[in-house]
């Protein structure tokens, strides 16, 4: 049987202890204490108008309405299948889980300290409500199925994932390494926009998704920054695509470049090479990337080809360094038939298909061969894979 309780004075819940209850209700000036482990359930709803100390867990499968104090590194575990609201009186949370698979729309400001534990749900915080994100915060099983609808705020330096999206897209951010002095920064998502994608190494791209950057409070000064690729985005190949940065939404972007990307355009991520500090982020296509901090090697050639740049293998990279250079190839039984520390020499001319030890023509066939360098950036390649000659 489920009691509808009322707390009128203080009361004490111990470790491992676990109470059901149809109705949580704590009077002003009363006191509800949990300790590790104590577990306070509810299908209903909670509502604080006197001290809540929470170190351990309270779930419940109605609205959270916290009028007064509230403190403890505990859980609050919002489980209900049907819209939940938050009122938390813009104060601290040690853990928060979603699940249930209904939405939790945040009345007033939220911030989490310890954990955010997506499952199932999603959590609705429109203007001028938000969810705020301390430092250090981990975000557990965010995914499509939840995450935060809206601009979310993050307190501090260093790495952060922000698990946030529209209401009808996932559109989380990464900021790898973010640099400032104690700073608090918004970041709010827009999709099914128009956005036109244009500037210096850039080619026109009109893309769906883009991000807002706001320094509240301290200073800002960026981070490396990876953004989703979504299906949306119309990108027929990932490889070129890069982050983008602006003043505004509506000004001339910057190429961040591409430091690594992966999936493909039905869904990707890719990290900017330069820190991102400017007001808008987004996705570009710049035709000159695939060049950039990637090297290309042609996979088959001929030395009798019609067009002369197919009668040879050149190494095709923007910022690889000469120094520490080299370029290996091998036949069938792993003998050496190419090899050069000199990048001018690999860009320019390449192998043309003779042995280095006879300078005569080598058979058609698949030649293997190893690459290894450093980008400008100080960043090791070691690229393998296989040549073919035609003959």
């Amino acid at each position: 049987m489920l009691l509808r309780c009322f707390f009128l004075g203080g009361i004490f819940l111990g470790s491992s202890y676990f109470l059901l209850a149809q109705t949580i209700y704590v009077s002003g000036n009363q006191v509800l204490s949990l300790t590790n482990n104590a577990v306070l359930y509810t299908p209903s709803s909670v509502v604080n108008e006197g001290m809540l100390l929470n170190d351990g867990s309270v779930q419940l499968n109605g609205d959270w309405d916290n009028q007064q104090s509230y403190t403890g590194d505990g859980w609050l575990r919002l489980t209900g299948s049907s819209d939940q609201t938050v009122q938390h009186n813009s104060q601290v949370l040690g853990s928060l889980e979603i699940s249930g698979g209904g939405s939790k729309t945040v009345n007033g400001n939220v911030t989490i300290n310890d954990t955010l534990n997506l499952v199932s749900g999603f959590v609705i915080a429109t203007a001028p409500n938000i969810v705020q994100l301390n430092q250090g915060l981990r975000v557990e099983n965010a995914s499509e199925n939840s995450y935060i609808q809206g601009a979310v705020q993050f307190h501090g330096t260093g790495y952060h994932f922000l698990p946030i999206g529209t209401n009808d897209a996932f559109l989380p951010v990464i900021l790898e390494d973010v640099s400032g002095i104690d700073p608090l920064t918004e970041v709010t998502p827009f999709s099914n926009q128009q956005l036109e994608v244009e500037g210096e190494r850039l080619e026109t791209k009109t893309v769906s998704n883009y991000w807002t950057v706001t320094n509240l409070e301290g200073s800002y000064e960026g981070s490396v920054v990876t953004l989703p690729v979504t299906i949306a985005d119309r990108f027929e190949d990932i490889t070129a695509a890069v982050v983008v940065e602006s003043e505004s939404s509506d000004g001339l972007f910057t190429n961040l470049g591409q430091r690594d990307r992966e999936g493909d355009s039905n869904g990707g991520l890719i990290t900017s090479e330069a820190v991102a500090s400017r007001a808008v982020v987004a996705l570009g296509f710049t035709s000159e990337y695939v060049l950039e901090n990637s090297v290309e090697v042609p996979s088959a050639f001929s030395p009798i080809a019609p067009n002369l740049t197919n009668r040879s293998v050149k190494i095709y990279s923007a910022n690889l360094q000469a120094v520490g250079f080299s370029f290996t190839i091998f036949n069938r039984w792993g003998q050496i038939v190419y090899q050069t520390n000199d990048l001018q020499l690999a860009s320019n001319s390449g192998w043309s298909g003779l042995d280095a030890s006879t300078n005569q023509p080598l058979p058609g066939g698949l030649y293997p061969y190893v690459l290894r360098g450093n980008y400008d950036t100080g960043r090791a390649v070691e690229k393998t894979g296989s040549i073919t000659l035609f003959r």
